[in-house]
């Protein structure tokens, strides 16, 4: 007659810890790849919100409907965070795994093992934030290439006649009949800087009723150049926030510059619509200047620099505290191993 034996499995002393160690590693990639993704989101709401265009344009609209004003900064961190919520979340349900661990079970952990893994979270997570926040500028970079070029010969164009059809981009000088009682203000306001800039229809005469398409740059007199906005009376007509008129203010037109396509603010082309004019989504703006359109993209590239020098910092200061910690824990086992042998 044979006996069974039912066999039962011995858990291996360092189980514990090794499945603490393999959702570390798994909570450290999270963390990097949110670090990542959240400075790609915020590069590419950022563009959305600075040219008033997809989302962050439907979800300014609707506040403007509904509140009579736009909350910017409130409505670009509420989209990122939203788009940034699956890696939120997977990060969260991890680290919810890892501290059941902590303090308790086959898993048990030293207090220096945890302030490791915390350090690492936060080494990883800045260096995420750092790629990320480089990527983000070299594409900013990228991107000012595409702009079009100020040199060579200026191209004529008159609004109305066959060669304002299909303009190419560049040099330019603009003849037509700039309307500047409907001068629009544009308040460009970043992170580091802020400035304003002003425009003005361009039709091909007093007369012409057709769609606006062309506008041309012009320059306040009374202020240099910079961020001025204007303070509106209450009595004036005042059409959301950037349409005026002010009859104090005297505004002269850039007519020589360097046009650009569909370079009209979204902002502007709605306050233009919203004041009952037809604004053509194929329009064209003429700037005074190449670095009036190089602006944005100096400023952009240097903030992300600045967050990639930042956030690497911060990477460097926790990866050599991480270190300190990790070395004090090999010493204190080799200390320990030391007083366990005999003598």
């Amino acid at each position: 007659m044979k006996n069974r034996e039912i066999g039962v499995k011995k858990r291996h002393p360092t189980a514990g810890q090794d499945a603490y160690d393999r959702v570390s590693k798994q909570l450290n990639l999270a963390v990097r790849l949110l670090g990542f993704w959240i400075a790609l989101v915020s590069l590419f709401f950022l563009f959305q919100a600075l040219d008033y265009r997809g989302l962050i344009a439907r979800l300014a609209e609707w506040q403007f409907l509904h509140f009579d004003r736009y909350w910017p900064t409130l409505t670009f961190v509420a989209v990122t965070a939203l788009f940034s919520a699956p890696l939120i979340a997977a990060v969260w349900l991890l680290r919810t795994r890892q501290r059941r661990t902590e303090s308790f079970g086959p898993a048990r952990q030293d207090d220096l093992r945890i302030v490791k893994g915390r350090l690492a979270r936060l080494q990883g997570f800045f260096a995420g934030v750092c790629v990320g926040s480089l990527l983000a500028a070299v594409i900013v970079l990228i991107l000012r290439l595409q702009l079009p070029s100020d040199e060579g010969t200026p191209r004529s164009i008159v609004v109305g006649s066959p060669d304002a059809i299909a303009p190419v981009e560049g040099r330019a000088v603009i003849t037509g009949s700039i309307d500047l009682r409907e001068t629009a203000q544009f308040n460009e306001d970043l992170l580091l800087v802020k400035r304003s800039l002003y425009f003005a229809p361009v039709r091909s005469g007093p007369d012409d009723r057709s769609p606006l398409r062309y506008f041309v740059e012009v320059r306040r007199n009374d202020v240099p150049e910079g961020y001025h906005p204007i303070t509106f009376p209450k009595d004036e007509d005042l059409v959301r926030v950037w349409r005026f008129r002010l009859s104090h203010l005297v505004f002269t037109p850039y007519l020589d510059g360097v046009l650009r396509r569909e370079a009209l603010p979204g902002e502007i082309v709605n306050l233009y619509r919203h004041a009952g004019y037809d604004v053509e989504d194929d329009n064209f703006v003429l700037f005074s200047g190449l670095d009036k359109l190089t602006w944005r993209y100096n400023v952009l590239a240097a903030e992300f620099g600045i967050s990639a020098l930042i956030s690497g910092l911060a990477a460097f200061i926790f990866g050599r505290r991480r270190r300190q910690v990790k070395q004090r824990m090999e010493d204190e086992i080799e200390a320990s191993r030391t007083a366990q042998a005999p003598a």
